[in-house]
């Protein structure tokens, strides 16, 4: 799968405890399928830090990229854990993709 917002960047696979994510090494975007996220969220704390890196971009966070598992438009939406952090799901997989940092956010929530 390719990175939604980087042009030509490959997602590489990551597991943390039995979570398997994919991530964007050069923005730190990551994309979790439906259930990944709140499994995610529900481990213990520093658990999911590792996979929590980038910094935020409000340039690359600005705009809503393509799915990358099925090329739909995502949609931006807020967080209902932080409502200030905009996660992009997509309509029809019900994929969730976190711009890099945002998953830093909503840990500390």
């Amino acid at each position: 799968m390719n990175c939604p917002k980087c042009p030509n960047q490959t997602l590489v696979s990551r597991e943390v405890r039995g979570i398997q994510v994919d991530q964007c090494d050069r923005c730190g975007g990551i994309w979790c399928d439906p259930t990944e996220l709140s499994k995610l969220l529900a481990l213990a704390d520093g658990e999911a830090r590792r996979v929590a890196g980038g910094r935020a971009d409000p340039a690359v966070n600005a705009r809503a990229g393509k799915c990358p598992r099925d090329g739909k438009q995502m949609i931006r939406v807020a967080s209902a854990r932080k409502r200030e952090v905009i996660i992009e799901t997509c309509p029809d997989c019900r994929g969730v993709w976190l711009d890099g940092g945002e998953l830093k956010e909503l840990l500390r929530a």
